[in-house]
């Protein structure tokens, strides 16, 4: 019985210590001290590796610093622990997006919609893809849905205006 106290107390402690590194590294993050931020979340995923919101935040910094490949494994992970999450498919869309493979980005904005259809940014990113395609009647369609999601989305009147 006191052994399992014990494993109780040292797993409550890890917990403790994971949200205090990830409150660390968040703020870290938002500075954009990236190397501490990463420093941080790794030392979070030796002991959680299966931590989402971990792997979404260091896929983030990876994908910010041009470090595809390992920012999809983080999403990637990332969405095998949490595959309901639509700012997961978002985020690797963005991965996709940005290697050109805006095809499979397609699957994951449209992915992303599926699991929530008031969610900005997929469908953003579908307007600009579209735009960037030739089909403007397909981005003026996401560019408006994304109006009556949030009519005070300044980057969506501006690309309008533009098609």
């Amino acid at each position: 019985m006191a052994s399992n106290r014990w494993q109780l107390f040292m797993f409550d402690k890890k917990i403790f210590n994971i949200q205090k590194t990830f409150k660390l590294a968040i703020k870290k993050h938002l500075n954009k001290n990236f190397k501490e931020a990463k420093t941080l979340y790794s030392e979070i995923l030796k002991i959680k590796p299966d931590h989402a919101n971990t792997l979404n935040n260091l896929g983030e910094i990876f994908r910010i610093e041009g470090e595809t490949k390992k920012a999809q494994i983080c999403f990637e992970k990332a969405i095998k622990v949490n595959p309901n999450s639509a700012s997961l498919y978002n985020n690797l869309g963005l991965v996709y997006k940005n290697n050109k493979d805006k095809i499979k980005a397609i699957d994951l904005f449209n992915k992303s919609i599926e699991i929530d259809p008031n969610f900005v940014n997929p469908n953003y990113n579908l307007g600009i893809i579209y735009k960037e395609f030739g089909d403007y009647k397909k981005a003026k369609f996401f560019y408006e849905k994304v109006i009556k999601i949030n009519s005070n989305h300044a980057d969506t009147y501006n690309n309008l205006a533009i098609i």
